[in-house]
């Protein structure tokens, strides 16, 4: 299976079912709604939604409505929840997909009870309510209805027969680094979901905790939220890295490639765009089928490593779009065909996503993403 590829995705989807067991564990009591926005952050989305569905999940998070269909239209049940709000004009597919929108306009919320009232007219068994969410904005300042302005808000959506408000949802900008915002954050939703049951209201779910704000929230005072959206921790990513110390997950991606030519340079040779890594010595150097248009950043030039024979050997000169060059002097008898770990681990040398990430001066979601983008994927069950 491996020969068919010289460049690749390995996805380990038993990786991802473990690190769903320490997100449930860690959630406890809440319910919990796993992110496979953006093609499950480069890993696949429908193959990990099957995982994640035989495992029980309670909803799935997408971005938006393209997402919702494709998951719909490959049978995929799961309550689907589009964190990405949309315009009116799209109501009538997020009802007969039957996909949960996020609301902050009036205008969506509008649309959606009537074009749900007129299919309840025209089919009897069609769907009779449609949930939603409603976005609060408590800080991000990029989706949602002002705090102050939410509790008039969801009154008013109240009011749509056809429509039922099944949670409330903020988003916290900086769960890891300011404590005193993010528990301002929660005070204000604490505040609204008081108001909303004191006018008759109760809101079944209330969620603002990603990845990193569900593994900080153990020091914050969060009773009200009940719901767990985490992302980046599924794929066996830390938002942070002194999580490391108390939850153990599994990396799922890893990346490989082949040697795809050789060469021996001699010294003050140059390589690559721009001439800006000239040889200081003689060298051998190994051609690899990976570029910044299979998403290995631009960012990485000169300074990255892949892992040849256990070996690491760094990348020489500008990523190129299909192609980079290392060095591959101290491993021993390099040739054509010989296997490269560009993320991942070989013998005892690992290549991270937080390595590159740091590297290129970006997140390791961005690494994930970009590596899950063009390659072809190959998937491990154990």
């Amino acid at each position: 299976m491996m020969n068919k590829y010289l460049t690749w995705v390995e996805v380990n989807l038993a990786a991802i079912r473990h690190n769903f067991r320490v997100l449930r564990r860690l959630a406890g009591k809440w319910k919990i709604l796993t992110v496979i926005k953006a093609d499950a952050y480069g890993h696949g989305m429908l193959p990990v939604a099957k995982v994640l569905v035989k495992e029980k999940v309670d909803f799935i998070g997408l971005s938006n409505l393209t997402e919702g269909i494709a998951l719909r239209k490959a049978g995929i049940k799961t309550p689907v929840l589009l964190f990405e709000t949309t315009l009116a004009e799209q109501a009538k597919d997020i009802v007969d997909y039957c996909l949960t929108p996020t609301v902050c306009t009036y205008e969506l919320a509008s649309e959606l009870n009537r074009y749900a009232q007129k299919r309840k007219r025209a089919v009897p068994a069609g769907r009779q309510v449609v949930d939603i969410h409603v976005k609060v904005d408590t800080g991000m300042r990029r989706l949602g209805v002002w705090h102050e302005e939410a509790l008039g808000f969801i009154r008013k959506l109240s009011r749509l027969r056809n429509l039922r408000i099944q949670g409330i949802c903020t988003h916290f900008p900086s769960a890891d680094t300011d404590r005193g915002f993010t528990q301002k954050q929660i005070q204000q939703i604490s505040t609204l979901v008081g108001q909303l049951k004191r006018s008759g209201l109760n809101i079944p779910y209330v969620h603002a905790a990603n990845s990193m704000g569900l593994a900080a929230l153990a020091g914050y005072k969060a009773r009200v939220l009940n719901l767990a959206r985490p992302g980046l921790m599924l794929y066996g990513l830390y938002p942070h890295r002194q999580l490391k110390r108390k939850i153990t997950l599994r990396p799922a991606m890893s990346v490989h490639s082949k040697i795809i030519f050789l060469k021996r340079i001699e010294k003050g040779r140059s390589i690559s765009y721009g001439r800006t890594f000239i040889a200081p010595r003689p060298m051998t150097v190994a051609t690899l089928p990976i570029g910044y248009g299979d998403g290995y950043l631009r960012g990485l030039s000169g300074k990255a490593d892949v892992l040849v024979g256990g070996q690491r050997c760094p990348v020489l000169g500008r990523v190129t779009m299909d192609q980079i060059v290392v060095d591959v002097s101290k491993v021993r008898n390099p040739r054509l065909g010989m296997l490269v770990v560009i993320l991942g681990r070989q013998g005892k040398e690992e290549v991270c996503a937080y390595e590159l990430a740091q590297l290129a001066h970006t997140i390791n979601y961005e690494i994930v993403c970009s590596l899950g983008g063009r390659l072809p994927r190959v998937y491990k069950k154990s």
